[in-house]
């Protein structure tokens, strides 16, 4: 008479249901992420999906595609903090997508924009210099990079398999579960009527009242500022170092320049109580003279723009209208409220209203139209040194206020992609 194995049948009914389960929990997780993700497309959501931090090196590709744009801007946080999607839309009457994400390396900037540039209705790249030119370069690529979700590969072929890449990525993958609570949570807060500047980080205002003593010693400095300036002896462009980044930056601008489109490079402003003078002569004269060597045989009409520079905006604070800054978060990283003033100067529209007198008069100019650019970036770095200079010096021999903000973060601040 014939035995069954019993331990044999148990065993394959365990596998069996144990598929079972794996097949249902995949069915669940990948029917939440998609029904999630026709949220994460809606154009009314744009806001908290392309600002909020944490997986946009995954999302963002996939969005652009979807979108196809009209402006678009490349570059690290201080770029993703300051540019809101749906209100520099409604101030430039163009339909802008933000493809900047947090501590962007000028590699994955520029494989960002080599992915792109198939979109037809591409008419304007913002492009971040600080991201190209920051002083050094630690890593090519940062955690979540992934080239086989961008639309070509390093050698410039068509990615293989993208529809189906594309698709893990926002249905199965752990990326997608966890943007897509962070998404929903953001959208409920919203939804609620919560301030923005409770569940965007790009929102958070800087307090003024953690430094009144810094502002109270550099109202002292100011007006000095002009007599200190002094370019004399200053170093010639070629005895500065060479931004490491350059050589992306120039190969964006070897693709970019083939479309007739516009190209705006710009310096991030950065606010003087908190801040560091982080890019000097060294990156803002290596970033002019790279556009003004391309200008003759670009097709695409360059601009490049400086708005790190003693302003009404940099110098926020000085004159008080509340406690809480309207251009600065806490880390000194810009509020999509700069974003605004420097997608009007740059795209040649009205300031939105109330904006200060000393903003609309001076902040930013096209430095591809000025005959002494040279100098004035020079000026405008000896400003900002001077201050820096004076603040530091005065604040150590005072040392009367607490730790300054740790926070401060170079150009693409904190790594929270």
């Amino acid at each position: 008479m014939d035995t069954i194995d019993l331990s044999d049948t148990a065993g394959r009914r365990f596998l069996h249901a144990f598929a079972l389960v794996v097949m249902l929990v995949t069915a669940v997780v990948v029917a939440f992420n998609r029904i999630t993700f026709e949220l994460v497309l809606r154009p009314e959501n744009q806001t908290i999906v392309q600002l909020i931090g944490g997986w946009s090196r995954v999302y963002k590709p996939i969005l652009f595609d979807h979108f196809k744009p009209q402006v678009a801007v490349y570059g690290a946080s201080w770029a993703r903090d300051a540019f809101d999607p749906l209100t520099v839309s409604e101030l430039t009457g163009l339909n802008w997508f933000n493809h900047a994400v947090s501590a962007s390396t000028p590699y994955e900037a520029r494989r960002f924009i080599e992915s792109s540039l198939d979109d037809p209705r591409l008419e304007a790249v913002v492009l971040n210099l600080d991201t190209f030119l920051i002083p050094d370069v630690a890593v090519r690529a940062k955690s979540g990079f992934d080239e086989t979700l961008l639309d070509t590969d390093p050698a410039g072929q068509p990615t293989r398999w993208l529809a189906a890449r594309r698709f893990f990525a926002t249905a199965i993958s752990g990326a997608a579960i966890g943007n897509n609570i962070e998404v929903l949570s953001a959208i409920r807060a919203r939804d609620a009527g919560a301030d923005p500047a409770d569940y965007l980080e790009s929102y958070e205002r800087l307090d003024f009242d953690a430094h009144v003593a810094s502002l109270d010693r550099l109202r002292g400095l100011l007006p000095g500022l002009a007599r200190a300036v002094s370019t004399d002896g200053a170093p010639s462009l070629a005895e500065l170092p060479v931004p490491p980044g350059q050589p992306e930056l120039e190969r964006v601008l070897d693709s970019l320049c083939r479309l007739d489109i516009d190209i705006y490079g710009y310096y991030t402003p950065t606010i003087v109580v908190i801040g560091e003078p982080g890019r000097g002569l060294s990156t803002t004269l290596h970033g002019l003279e790279v556009l003004r060597r391309y200008q003759p045989r670009c097709r695409a009409r360059l601009h490049l723009f400086n708005f790190n520079y003693p302003n009404g905006v940099t110098l926020d604070g000085l004159k008080r209208t509340g406690r809480y800054s309207e251009y600065f978060r806490p880390d000194g990283h810009p509020r999509p409220t700069i974003g605004l003033l420097m997608a009007a100067r740059m795209f040649g529209r009205p300031f939105p209203a109330g904006t200060p007198a000393a903003i609309s008069a001076d902040f930013g100019v096209d430095l591809l139209t000025v005959p002494d650019a040279e100098q004035r970036l020079r000026d405008q770095a000896r400003n900002l040194e001077q201050l820096f200079a004076g603040l530091a010096n005065n604040e150590s021999a005072a040392d009367t206020e607490g730790p300054r903000n740790p926070a401060r973060g170079g150009p693409g601040g904190r790594n929270d992609d």
